[in-house]
């Protein structure tokens, strides 16, 4: 998966809530806990906390950053026997409007929950119009 994602900003949910999504036309943010793909306390998430959309930014992180990122957070897992995930892409005409994850080290230190080096958000819902594509992601079984 992540050769697929390096360079782009996405957000993440399961197949039947991006029917809902792709229904109203909208991301919206109040909605996070409800879509959150990584284990978080909403209550204590920095983008949730200020109605953003929380996403994933791989447009310029190093190896290293996207490493340690994946081995203390876990941020591209996938969840056997739950239904599809939908990476939903990002047009690179909204990156200008994303908050980065710097920002929030910034005014919360580790008071407030997010991922270094690769969490973003939108500051406000996400009209379905700056996707410019989606993956459609199937888990499956691993033999024993």
């Amino acid at each position: 998966m992540l050769p697929l994602l390096r360079g782009r900003v996405f957000h993440v949910t399961k197949e039947e809530n991006f029917e809902d999504i792709r229904r109203s036309g909208w991301i919206y943010s109040k909605q996070q806990a409800r879509l959150a793909f990584t284990p978080r306390q909403p209550e204590n998430s920095y983008g949730c906390k200020r109605g953003w959309v929380s996403l994933y930014d791989l447009s310029d992180p190093t190896d290293a950053e996207i490493k340690e990122a994946l081995i203390r957070y876990w941020f591209l897992r996938t969840i056997r026997h739950e239904s599809p995930q939908v990476y939903l892409i990002v047009a690179e005409s909204a990156w200008s409007s994303l908050i980065s994850w710097k920002r929030a080290s910034r005014e919360v230190g580790g008071k407030e929950f997010f991922i270094p080096f690769v969490e973003a958000w939108y500051p406000g819902d996400v009209p379905l119009q700056l996707v410019a594509d989606s993956l459609v992601v199937k888990g499956r079984r691993s033999p024993r």
